[in-house]
C-alpha cells in the first residue's frame, strides 16, 4: 500500500480486512487491454499512457525477479469519486485489494504500479504460510526498491539524514512486522516530520528507511537472495532465519 495522510492511516487499519474489488463489468469499467480496465471517462491519450506505464512496471518487477508469474488485473480511475467507490482509501494513490491493483487519478504512473505490482508478484510467488509471517518492513521495503519511487530514494534518505529529521533505527524498523506495527509507525513519524517535502514531494521517513535498508540488502545479496529468501521461507524456514543465512556477514548497512 502506498503511504497514506495521517488523518487517513486509523480508517485504512479499521477499514484494511474488508477492502475486496468487485469484478471489472459490475464497477462499470471498460477494459482496453488484457487486465486493463478502466473508467469510461478516461481520454484516449491516458489509457495509451497507462498501457505504456503498465509495460514498465512489468519490467522493474522482471529485472528483480527474472520472470513475471502474476498477472494482476489493473482498474485505473480518473476520478475520486470511482476509487473510493472501488475501495481505495482517500488519500491514497494506489492499493493492491486482493489480487488486483487499484489505482487513483494521481497514481497513474510506473513507480506506483510497481509499488503494488510488487506485492502481488511477492504473494504469487509465497505459501501462505510464509506469506503470513513475512515482516511487513520487508514487504514494503522490497516494494519501495523495486519501484524506485523518487520520494523514497537514497536521495530522499539522504535529505533526512542531512536534515536531521527523525526516523526509525535499524532494530526499530526490523520490529515492524504487522500491518498495524508498519501503519502506527508511519503516522507516528508523520507526525514528527508533519509536512516537510524532499523535491516538493511530502517526506516519509518510515518507506524511506525501508527502501535504504532492502536496497543495500539487494546490493549485498543480489536478485537470486531474493528468490533463495522466498525459497527457504517456502521450504518452511522462518524469515529471520532465512535472511540471517542469506545476507553476507561481511555485509554493513549504512547509519540508519
Amino acid at each position: 500500500m502506498r503511504q497514506l495522510p495521517i488523518l487517513t492511516l486509523l480508517l485504512a487499519l479499521l477499514l484494511g480486512g474488508c477492502n475486496a474489488l468487485p469484478d471489472a463489468s459490475d464497477a462499470g469499467l471498460q477494459a482496453i487491454a488484457p487486465n486493463i480496465h478502466v473508467e469510461p471517462a478516461m481520454d484516449g491519450m491516458t489509457r495509451a499512457r497507462l498501457i505504456q506505464t503498465l509495460a514498465e512496471a512489468e519490467r522493474a518487477i522482471g529485472i528483480t525477479y527474472g520472470s513475471v508469474r502474476s498477472r494482476p488485473p489493473v482498474y485505473a480511475c480518473v476520478t475520486v469519486n470511482c476509487y473510493t467507490h472501488l475501495g481505495g482509501t482517500l488519500g491514497s494513490t494506489a492499493e493492491a485489494l486482493d489480487d488486483r491493483i487499484l489505482l487513483s487519478p494521481t497514481g497513474l504512473n510506473w513507480h506506483f504500479i510497481a509499488h503494488e505490482w510488487a506485492h502481488v508478484e511477492l504473494f504469487t510467488r509465497m505459501t501462505p504460510a510464509a506469506w503470513k509471517q513475512l515482516p511487513q518492513w520487508f514487504n514494503e521495503g522490497l516494494a519501495v526498491a523495486i519501484s524506485q519511487e523518487p520520494e523514497y530514494s537514497e536521495n530522499a534518505w539522504q535529505y533526512l539524514l542531512t536534515a536531521n529529521m527523525p526516523h526509525p533505527s535499524y532494530p526499530e524498523l526490523r520490529g515492524l512486522r504487522s500491518l498495524q506495527q508498519w501503519t502506527g509507525a508511519v503516522g507516528f513519524y508523520q507526525q514528527q516530520v508533519q509536512s516537510r517535502q524532499f523535491n516538493g514531494i511530502g517526506v516519509s521517513p518510515v518507506y524511506t528507511a525501508a527502501g535504504h535498508v532492502v536496497r543495500n540488502w539487494l546490493a549485498a545479496v543480489g536478485n537470486q537472495g531474493v528468490l533463495m529468501l522466498i525459497q527457504r521461507m517456502n521450504a518452511g524456514e522462518s524469515f529471520d532465519a532465512a535472511y540471517q543465512a542469506i545476507t553476507p556477514q561481511t555485509n554493513t548497512y549504512p547509519p540508519i
